[in-house]
């Protein structure tokens, strides 16, 4: 029982942590969104290498935020099935 209790108390925190670098590497893409958007608008002939690098940022940035988003979800249920053995050793 002890050790389904430290078991979900180690997946909160690393949510917790996930959580928060979740929200830092979406702050970070908005931050390129919005660098992007005066360049994106200009003239194609102004359009610049400055574009190329900050579209590959954003790119790299966005596979984060979608790793990030399956962890927390294998975290959630990783946490659903330890909560489920706690519960059953717990009844016995």
């Amino acid at each position: 029982m002890a050790k389904e209790l430290a078991k979900m108390r180690s997946i909160r925190i690393a949510q917790v942590e996930m959580r928060k670098s979740l929200k830092n590497r979406e702050e970070a893409n908005k931050a390129l969104r919005a660098e992007i958007t005066p360049i994106w608008t200009a003239d194609k002939a102004q359009r610049s290498e400055r574009l190329e690098s900050l579209t590959k940022s954003l790119v790299e940035g966005r596979a984060k935020v979608n790793e990030y988003q399956k962890t927390l979800r294998t975290f959630k249920s990783d946490l659903k099935e330890t909560n489920r053995e706690y519960d059953l050793a717990k009844g016995e």
